[in-house]
């Protein structure tokens, strides 16, 4: 991709091209050799400061590489440009580079316009010259950063005015932040009376096909239980003991508003669910998440699969961290419904965001069919998860 280009002249660069050839002129009056060179001299670097301007930036190339970096708030990174020039060489010019403000950038003299970062530093390159520019910066808030333009500003041989290169485009580095955590206070494990697959310290059921160990042999437990090759090596009986398990499983649906308004507490919202998350991953807990913003799929918004583990955990702490207020929506009663009828229903349902059922009350069919409800309750400095009961009476859930 090239380069827009672009000058601005000072209005003194005419005036001292007119000045020059008026001293051309006058040198023939005055018989003066030394007038003459100066008008000439000067002439000769106003054509080549044009011809210099017309061909500076042709052959500089930006390696816009494919990088993403990964931050929790406060960790510090950089955004590395690498450029190489097989054009004239340019000395002495700024580049000036515009990113989004979940990082912060160290230079203190940067420019921050709405929620943008221009930093400007001092940039020269040689003909058929590497070099890179490197800009450290500080995660600062949840979110995805990109670089959003790049200009290089050259200035003319005598100060009147410069040259400005301008790259706008959509930059594959990536700076993506992680959210932060609001501790969740009774994100307890909560059980059903249903046999599933999910290990737990305490329950009624057991996976036959997942042997934890053995023990003393009791007069209560059944005779097909005891593990007779263990008993024959301790010379005494043992009886086998299986993992406990239990259906168990997540669903965290996310509300972040409609086309007209953002949720109220939607980052407190998204830093509880980060916490849930890391909990869920820890406790071996199946769960997916939902998210009402239009995506391009199968799914018509983004949807996780149920799923554990660190990759999981990553998976979800990237969606989070890519929701953006500024992009297009999906219904929220359109996504439950879409939930309730198509995705692979999990025995517990979070509600994360505010919920005011339109015609039918898709919650309440969900509840129905055996899933239990929560609403994800945020206050200022601390949440909790509470059950969700259905009336008569239609009531906005907050």
């Amino acid at each position: 991709m090239g380069w827009s280009k672009y000058s601005i002249e000072n209005n003194y660069l005419p005036i001292t091209g007119a000045f020059a050839f008026f001293l051309c002129i006058a040198s023939f009056f005055f018989q003066s050799w030394l007038v003459f060179f100066v008008g000439v001299f000067m002439i000769l670097l106003i054509y080549f400061n044009h011809l210099y301007m017309r061909k500076v930036g042709e052959g500089l190339l930006f390696n816009n590489k494919k990088v993403r970096g990964k931050y929790f708030p406060s960790e510090d990174g950089a955004w590395v440009l690498e450029f190489h020039n097989t054009g004239v060489p340019i000395m002495k010019a700024k580049l000036s580079v515009s990113f989004h403000d979940s990082v912060t950038p160290h230079d203190q003299r940067a420019i921050k316009k709405s929620s943008i970062y221009e930093v400007t530093v001092p940039f020269s390159i040689s003909n058929r010259q590497k070099t890179s520019v490197t800009i450290p910066f500080t995660a600062e808030k949840r979110g995805v950063a990109r670089i959003r333009k790049i200009e290089l500003m050259i200035p003319h041989f005598f100060g009147f005015g410069e040259t400005v290169l301008e790259k706008e485009f959509h930059s594959i580095q990536e700076a993506l932040v992680y959210p932060t955590t609001l501790v969740v206070n009774n994100k307890h494990t909560l059980l059903t009376t249903k046999q599933g697959e999910s290990p737990v310290p305490h329950s009624l059921f057991e996976d036959t096909l997942s042997p934890a160990g053995t023990r003393e042999y009791h007069y209560s437990d059944s005779f097909n239980r005891i593990h007779w090759k263990a008993s024959a090596r301790k010379q005494s009986l043992q009886t086998k003991i299986y993992d406990k398990v239990t259906e168990n499983g997540w669903n965290i649906a996310i509300n972040t508003g409609d086309d007209r308004f953002v949720t109220n507490n939607l980052e407190e919202i998204l830093s509880c669910v980060a916490d849930l998350a890391y909990f869920y991953v820890k406790q071996n807990i199946p769960f997916s998440v939902c998210i009402n913003i239009r995506h391009v799929g199968l799914t018509p918004f983004y949807y996780i699969m149920p799923g554990t583990g660190r990759e999981h955990l990553q998976k979800v702490l990237e969606a989070i961290a890519h929701i953006d207020v500024q992009t297009s929506v999906y219904p929220f009663e359109k996504m439950l419904a879409y939930y309730d009828s198509h995705l692979e229903s999990q025995p517990f349902f979070l509600l994360a965001g505010p919920y005011i059922p339109e015609k039918g009350d898709i919650l309440k069919k969900i509840a129905e069919k055996g899933t239990g409800i929560y609403e994800l309750i945020v206050n200022e400095h601390n949440a909790s998860i509470v059950k969700k009961s259905f009336s008569q009476r239609r009531e906005m859930s907050s």
